[in-house]
């Protein structure tokens, strides 16, 4: 069976923008959990102060992923951050995304839910019914599904903090059990809603100091962390990079336990964990290192350690490590497991696991950690390559573990370096994006495994990625090159030049290209029956060598031919074909209506014909002049041969006319130009006697002539004869055609469209000049070879990379020797190399977008108040006054209070306020039975608040914090009231005498409002009963 691999990885962690980060990070021992206000002031309701944040969560790049702006300011930021990290962890496994499209993978994502949604969702005036689909849980699953165009599951999974790695689990079964072929998961975790965090403090689950002390004696909670990571599982065989094996994965829960739902069970995590590895074989001296889920609460790290022990160190072995990355970041809670996992990961990549932070005291509840049986990684310490378990434990009693075996593929030390020069290839949202690619590419020049993975996600349409570039890796000069590429599809059109472009030297250099040099020994074959050995004739040519027609022609014939088939190498078909002359050969062959042995004979033929005519001495020149021009100013015997451009014709005749013709035309002033044409008029009435030599030499050679396709532009029959039989095919009849008939270049050239990129097929770029006058001017016209040029081999890469650069997709990797894949450990993170356009920043819902504030003077606080026996409000019937349960003015002030500091994010217990000109306006009564809601609204500009109750205004006042001063000149007060106590003077009452005559004046107080325990007969001094109740305490202190 094909095993499941991880094969692409990428997350944002606490102040880590990128896994390189978060790596950083880890192997330095930084604590990434910190005190700021990032999403809310730190201490905010007695909060822990400090959190695991992630360092930006307002950027996205919504034009990517065709989100509309007013859908981007609505979405849930953790959904703008898996989908961007979701990409990226596609192209981190050397994936093009765009490949992808249509295939049946499947997308598991685990999140535990969207406070955004309810902060986008507050106001029913302001909502357009974007945050519905951007905010769903669903939607963190099925929005990847839509842009990736994924046909597979897609879920979003909740377990709480086992989230996660639940959805690794889930999909690793998917792809074993055939429901999909490879699988997207994600973790992610966004800490918004203060009130969350709070609920988990009254639980008693947080640490006070905001600090996950692992497996520590001192461990007394977990700090709240954010997160998000994806990864990518393919099957081996699809894989492009594997960093470990999913060996097995599994998940049980825990059911009932008379502790409670949120108390973990050892048992059951141990009874999960021993059952996967019996599973598929695995003994327990084989696993090196354990992920633990590892909190650092009291009760959590023994069940779960313990459990550990149970399993793995029942007989002799070394040391079993174990490690939580919580301690260095934080608990993320449903992307806790592939935090986890990204540092495994991570370490196997390294060869180091990286390590625990806060370990000072062996938890004593723990004995395996003091007997030696269990070593938490508390330092850096080598990797061996066993197997390693992950554990993720929910808060509910869902638990998941998962078994890997690492990557053992090293690099290849005896890998002998580069001799060739290679193109790195890429593409990115911004020029700085492609160029910090491409300078990562050139710290790694000797990694061809690394520059083949960035080459494969190259090929990224232009519309979604505009910025192409690529760089010369090993080269002797420094090239490389940024711009920004159309964002519409270019045609690609060949132009193959004719005579003229022959050199001594052309293609020695590219002989080093293995494709190149076996194209040009293909010729030797075909011309094996000639007795010419074009490779030699390449690497020995002198200035004179091709003087001789037949070297000439089928020199420029092998050269053209080696061209197309490079180019055909790197993944190019032409959309469109021109040639010029002896060039409409090179168009055949890469039309495919010529073989390569059909073609290379006909260049021999074409040129032994000629050689062997004795044909008078021709010449051939180039003119400033138009075609009608030149028919009407040619002296006798001298013809237009060639229509070049608009204003520029080659003629061809007798040497000596056209010497004297074109000494004519300069003392006009007209430009006028001899061309090497090796003594013969082309195209010439001369050639009309070679025309039945050379055809019966051709038939020979093209013995079934195949169709011409109709991106072939004819240029040596007119476009009004393309329907005859001539035109139809590639035959010996169309080539000596192409010889005895002028070139209708600029006819030709008239038909490359707009926008296309045009590539001239040559040993020398002759006809650049005459392209560029006579195309459309968005078109991109690219030479491969020069003459001359002190490395065409470079000139060659380069302008491939320039083809790339201007839209056209090159596999450049096939020029080099091939990568097997998937690549060797240690191969860089391709993932944090990626570069949004963050241009633009989107909402982020903050502290006062929730309804716990006040949210300024047009919003109110309602508090319900219920006199049922089982409610909390229950205690108010001991407020019994004439008769009637009154709602206690104490109780105002104190709702007063609350709203006031709960807008402020502050504490009630921790701050002091001073009331000012409270009015009562009206009493409430209260039920018997049943419950009355008062309003509270705060006017924060004034200071001033008022509580009502069905809309009638029971109080108001002012509510403000009270200034240090004022503290101070209060417990100053008190104490100087303390010290001139003359109490001896007054008479000393208990509570029951005092509960009595208040009886007697109407104030039937139950017992929860009888808080005076003695008083003086003053009323100024006494001992009051703190129950923890303001409401009581306040009442029965006035």
């Amino acid at each position: 069976m094909d095993e499941i691999v991880i094969a692409g990885i990428s997350g944002r962690l606490p102040e880590s923008n990128n896994l390189e980060e978060f790596w950083e990070n880890l192997i330095n021992g930084v604590d990434m959990v910190t005190e700021d206000n990032r999403r809310w002031t730190p201490g905010l309701y007695g909060l822990p102060k400090r959190n695991g944040r992630l360092k930006d969560i307002s950027h996205f790049d919504a034009v990517f992923f065709g989100v509309h702006p007013k859908q981007a300011n609505t979405m849930d930021p953790q959904l703008r951050l898996m989908l961007e990290i979701a990409y990226e962890a596609i192209v981190d496994g050397g994936l093009n995304p765009a490949a992808l499209r249509g295939s049946k993978t499947g997308v598991y994502i685990g999140v535990s839910g969207s406070e955004a949604g309810e902060a986008f969702s507050r106001d029913p005036e302001e909502l357009l019914g974007y945050s519905i689909s951007s905010c769903q849980r669903a939607m963190l699953a099925n929005r990847l599904s839509y842009f990736f165009d994924f046909s597979g599951p897609s879920t979003a999974i909740d377990t709480a903090c086992s989230s996660s790695l639940l959805a690794l689990e889930n999909a690793f079964h998917a792809i074993r059990q055939g429901h999909c072929d490879a699988a997207l998961v994600g973790g992610v975790n966004l800490l918004l809603k203060p009130n969350t965090s709070v609920q988990f403090m009254k639980l008693g689950m947080l640490s006070p100091e905001g600090t996950c002390k692992s497996f520590d004696s001192s461990g007394n909670g977990y700090c709240r962390s954010e997160a998000a990571v994806a990864v990518l599982l393919t099957k081996r065989s699809a894989a492009k990079r594997v960093y470990a094996t999913v060996v097995n994965a599994g998940n049980n829960t825990d059911g009932y336990k008379e502790q409670g739902v949120t108390f973990p069970s050892g048992e059951m995590q141990q009874r999960l964990v021993h059952s996967l590895y019996q599973e598929v074989n695995i003994t327990p001296e084989q696993v090196e290192y354990v992920e633990a889920h590892g909190t650092g609460t009291k009760v959590g790290d023994p069940q779960e350690v313990n459990g550990i022990v149970s399993v793995f160190c029942k007989s002799k072995r070394d040391p079993l490590l174990i490690g939580s990355t919580k301690s260095n970041m934080g608990h993320p809670e449903p992307a806790s497991g592939l935090a986890a996992l990204a540092k495994v990961l991570l370490s196997l990549e390294r060869g180091v696991w990286a390590p625990n932070l806060h370990f000072n005291n062996p938890n004593p509840d723990i004995p395996a950690l003091t007997d030696g049986r269990v070593q938490v990684v508390d330092r850096p310490i080598p990797v061996r390559g066993g197997i390693v378990g992950i554990n993720s434990f929910g808060f509910g009693g869902s638990n998941v573990h998962v078994i890997l075996r690492p990557n053992k593929k090293q690099a290849d030390a005896t890998a002998p370096p580069r001799a060739l020069p290679r193109v790195l290839q890429a593409c990115g949202r911004t020029e700085a994006a492609v160029n910090a690619m491409l300078q990562k590419g050139k710290e790694h020049t000797a990694n061809d495994s690394f520059l083949s993975l960035i080459n494969e996600v190259s090929a990224v349409p232009t519309a979604s990625m505009p910025y192409r570039g690529y760089a010369l890796i090993g080269s002797q000069s420094d090239v490389v090159e940024v711009q920004q590429a159309q964002a519409t599809a270019r045609p690609l059109w060949y132009v193959c030049s004719g005579m003229g472009t022959q050199w001594a030297g052309m293609g020695r250099s590219l002989m080093q290209l293995q494709d190149f040099r076996e194209s040009i020994l293909r010729s030797d074959t075909a011309l094996k029956d000639t007795g010419l050995v074009v490779s030699r004739l390449l690497m020995e040519a002198d200035e004179t060598t091709f003087e001789d027609t037949v070297h000439a022609f089928v020199g420029l014939a092998a050269i053209q031919i080696a061209q197309i088939d490079l180019l055909t190498k790197l993944g190019l078909q032409p959309d469109g074909i021109v040639g010029h002359s002896v060039g409409e050969l090179a168009c055949g062959y890469a039309d495919g209506s010529l073989s390569h042995t059909e073609a290379i004979l006909a260049a021999y033929w074409r040129g032994r014909c000629i050689k062997e005519a004795n044909l008078p001495p021709g010449g051939m020149a180039a003119v400033g002049l138009t075609w009608k021009e030149c028919m009407a100013q040619c002296p006798q015997g001298v013809v237009p041969a060639c229509h070049n451009a608009e204003d520029t014709v080659t003629i061809s005749g007798p040497q000596d006319a056209i010497s004297k013709f074109v000494t004519e035309l300069k003392e006009q002033g007209v430009f006028a130009k001899e061309v090497r044409s090796a003594g013969v008029a082309f195209h010439s009435y001369y050639m009309a006697s070679i025309a039945p030599t050379l055809l019966a030499a051709l038939k020979k050679v093209i013995k079934e002539p195949r169709q011409r396709s109709s991106r072939w532009v004819s240029t040596s029959i007119p476009q009004s004869d393309w329907d005859s039989p001539l035109a139809l095919y590639s035959s010996a009849d169309y080539h000596v055609n192409n010889l005895v008939n002028p070139v209708l270049f600029q006819e030709g050239l008239s038909l490359v469209p707009e926008n296309a990129v045009v590539v001239e097929i040559a040993p020398h770029a002759l006809l650049q000049a005459i392209l560029k006058r006579s195309l459309k001017h968005t078109c991109s016209i690219l030479p491969l070879m020069k003459r001359g040029h002190t490395n065409n081999l470079e000139f060659f890469l380069s302008n491939i990379g320039k083809i790339y650069m201007n839209g056209i997709n090159v596999d450049s990797n096939k020029l080099c020797p091939a990568v097997k894949y998937p690549v060797p450990v240690g191969t860089p993170l391709i993932s944090p190399l990626l570069n949004w356009d963050h241009a633009q920043t989107w909402d982020v819902p903050k502290v006062e977008d929730f309804s716990s504030g006040s949210g300024g003077s047009n919003s109110a606080t309602v508090y319900n108040i219920d006199i049922n026996p089982e409610s909390p409000d229950y205690y108010l019937i001991g407020h019994c006054i004439d008769g009637r349960v009154l709602y206690p003015a104490t109780g105002y002030l104190v709702l007063a209070w609350r709203t006031f500091l709960r807008s402020l994010g502050a504490v009630m217990e921790n701050t002091p306020v001073t009331f000012e000109d409270v009015t009562i306006h009206r009493a409430t009564i209260l039920p018997k039975t049943g419950s009355v809601q008062l309003e509270v609204r705060l006017m924060p500009a004034t200071s001033r608040f008022e509580v009502s109750e069905n809309g009638n205004l029971s109080v108001s006042g002012k509510v403000s914090l009270l200034e240090d001063a004022a503290l101070d000149s209060f417990h100053s007060q008190i104490s100087q009231r303390a010290a001139n106590d003359n109490s001896d003077h007054k008479m000393k009452l208990t509570a029951h005498d005092i509960y009595k005559e208040l009886r007697l004046r109407g104030y039937d107080y139950g017992k929860t409002f009888q808080g005076i325990l003695e008083s003086n007969n003053a009323g100024d001094s006494g001992k009051l009963q703190w129950t923890g109740n303001w409401v009581t305490f306040i009442d029965t202190l006035l």
